[in-house]
């Protein structure tokens, strides 16, 4: 058992929750957005949060190399290229799939701030049922560790950060933004019935679920996953709280229901349907905001579909988590120009 490591200041902190009016008034229900799309420009999202507990502990640990893995337009790689610039580290990326002919997006970026990037087209583009989700882990494991070798070879010191960052270090990020939350709630935001967040590794709603029970959030807390199969998020989550508990010591109990929106994974931006991306020209028309094709505009469908099923289904007042994720909707820009017309 350990204390968690000193968190560096990254993100831009709090980050705003701003009320949907006409969307609100359209679904009758109100519809809040916490803005952790605006927690940096190049550092920008949920990642930046869980960066801020594995770069402290790379920082402690003595690292000058930050090493990750993830698909051509991963956010988290991104993430990592920009601290990494930013606190004077150097940045390896392991990239799921072949070298592009362009760079573009999340990938652009992560090149023009001087990433170190690899290109690995057996790891599959995403961490994907075709390959198997032990199996894809694990190779990209053995990559990552591989390149650790390499820098240590060459004099470096890496610190390799999971993809995405994933596991309860990384999930002490969104700890933080559930304590976040509820002092914006003590000092007059909205009290929330329900608070909806995307899930990909299920780390941002681990974190949460933590810190409902050590900063008394109120609110029931539900996500919905829009890579991996239910029950596989659910036992993530359940796992990180456990890990968490036991690592940091933490007087809390592993929630016994996790909370789901199901039915809208999806496998990366080129599998985004059209009905997808139609939610993210609506909701920039009705409201001017922004949302992505691989984890926002599949979440906020869930949550849009689920009231318009049913609008007491969540309560009378509900807050969106925006995580981010807007510069993957450059590579879909032919398909968007089509939807925007």
């Amino acid at each position: 058992m350990s204390a968690p490591p000193a968190r560096l200041e990254l993100a831009l902190a709090p980050t705003p929750i701003l009320k949907l009016d006409r969307l609100s008034r359209r679904l009758g229900v109100e519809i809040h957005v916490k803005r952790d799309d605006l927690t940096g420009l190049l550092e920008s999202g949920n990642k930046v949060r869980k960066l801020e507990f594995l770069v402290g502990e790379a920082l402690q640990q003595g690292a000058d190399t930050l090493i990750t893995c993830g698909p051509p337009g991963s956010n988290g790689c991104r993430a990592v290229a920009a601290v990494a610039a930013r606190l004077g580290l150097r940045a390896v990326l392991a990239i799921r799939g072949e070298r592009p002919a362009a760079y573009d997006g999340n990938l652009l970026l992560g090149r023009l701030l001087g990433a170190d990037t690899r290109y690995y087209p057996e790891l599959g583009p995403e961490l994907g049922p075709e390959l198997g989700a032990e199996l894809a882990l694990e190779r990209a494991e053995g990559v990552m560790e591989a390149l650790a070798a390499e820098v240590r070879a060459r004099g470096g010191r890496p610190y390799v950060i999971p993809e995405s960052g994933a596991g309860e270090l990384g999930a002490l990020g969104y700890v933080e933004c559930a304590v976040e939350l509820s002092e914006q709630i003590h000092h007059g935001a909205p009290r929330f019935d329900t608070i909806v967040i995307t899930a990909g590794s299920g780390g941002s709603h681990a974190g949460l679920l933590m810190g409902k029970q050590l900063a008394g959030l109120p609110g029931e807390i539900v996500s919905v996953p829009v890579t991996a199969p239910a029950e596989r998020v659910r036992q993530a989550i359940v796992r990180t709280v456990g890990a968490a508990i036991q690592r940091f010591g933490f007087a809390i109990e592993v929630p016994k229901t996790i909370h789901l929106l199901d039915g809208y994974q999806g496998a990366g931006p080129a599998a985004a349907t059209d009905e997808e991306l139609g939610v993210i020209v609506a909701l920039a028309r009705e409201e001017g905001l922004l949302l992505d094709p691989v984890y926002t505009g599949k979440g906020f469908r869930g949550l849009v579909e689920t009231l318009a099923r049913d609008p007491k289904a969540l309560g009378q007042r509900v807050c969106f988590i925006h995580t981010g994720g807007l510069f993957g909707l450059f590579p879909l820009r032919d398909r968007l120009s089509r939807l925007a017309q």
